[in-house]
Parts: C-alpha cells; structure tokens; sequence
C-alpha cells in the first residue's frame, strides 16, 4: 500500500480501532503488524492536519486516543545493511530547504531489533546532513533542544518513511512530533 501517514494511537484498549474508524472518513488507513500504529494515505497533507487540529479544538472524543502523526514525503524498501546509506540518499533533498539553524535526526524502528542500531543510523544521516550544508556554506548545528527542523524516519517492517518537520510545523500541530 501507498502510505504518506505514520499515526500513532495512545496505549490502552480500543482506542486504535476508534482512532482507525475515524481516521477512514479522511483517507484510507489500516493498521501494521505493530501495536498502536497505523499507516494511510491521504489527498491533502495540509487539509489531512487541519481536520485533526479543527477536532482537537471543538474537543472531538477520538483525539484524545491520538498519539503522533508524521507526515511522510518519501517511502523506500531497504535491507539493515542498506538503511543508512538509503536514508541519506532520501534526505539529501531536504538539505536545500534547511536555511541554517539546528536540527537532528530520529529513526523510530519498528522490527529489526538487533539488526538496526537506531542511535548508528542517526547519527549517520546527520553527518551526511551536516556535510552537504557545509559543502553549500550553511552552518548548521545538531541540536535535541526545540530544534529548527526534525528530520524524522519512520520504519515499519522493511519500508521506511522520510519527512522534513518544520518547528513552525510542529508548533501548528503538536500532534506532529517525534518520540
């Protein structure tokens, strides 16, 4: 399935599937093999966001079974020994619209445990991230502390996502955050 939606329910019981059912009437979304995540698709990324952000505002029960919501810019299929350099091949165009300021990357794995060192990975990628900038005359900085963008990765089994957050975007939507 074509996905550009990682969401994440809060743990506890039923809330996935209310989230799911609610989550359908805006795109086409269905649950993985890991526990309390879904992935969909959707038209509109921005309308997609606005929706969630207009429910949390009137108080709309099902939000309040919402955990994360990352939207996806770009889907690869990899091995553990090429997530890495995948992953910087994926983000590369994310360095011309990163103007200067902080950053860091996170990988949230799911499966492959033993055989992707998340901490490796991202520390790989923001080396690769920090070198292209320099190569273009930005300074750059990794920074873990309300960070100016948030390159995000997200794996589910053997494919992953990539995405560019934006603290503006991440401040329009709080929903939209890393772990």
């Amino acid at each position: 399935m074509n996905w550009n939606m990682v969401v994440t329910s809060l743990p506890g019981p039923g809330r996935e599937h209310r989230l799911l059912h609610e989550l359908g009437s805006m795109g086409g979304f269905h649950m993985t093999q890991f526990k309390d995540v879904c992935v969909g698709y959707v038209e509109d990324v921005t309308n997609f966001l606005e929706a969630i952000r207009q429910a949390e505002e009137e108080g709309a029960p099902w939000v309040e079974d919402l955990g994360r919501v990352i939207p996806i810019e770009q889907i690869f299929h990899f091995t553990p020994e090429t997530l890495a350099e995948q992953m910087k091949e994926a983000v590369t165009p994310f360095v011309s619209r990163i103007s200067g300021g902080t950053f860091y990357v996170r990988l949230e794995r799911r499966g492959l445990i033993g055989q992707v060192m998340s901490p490796d990975v991202e520390r790989s990628v923001a080396d690769h991230i920090l070198a292209l900038a320099e190569r273009e005359g930005r300074q750059l900085r990794t920074s873990f502390e309300d960070a100016d963008y948030i390159v995000a990765a997200e794996t589910v089994g053997h494919e992953c996502g990539v995405a560019l957050l934006t603290r503006d975007l991440r401040q329009r939507y709080p929903f939209v955050q890393t772990r």
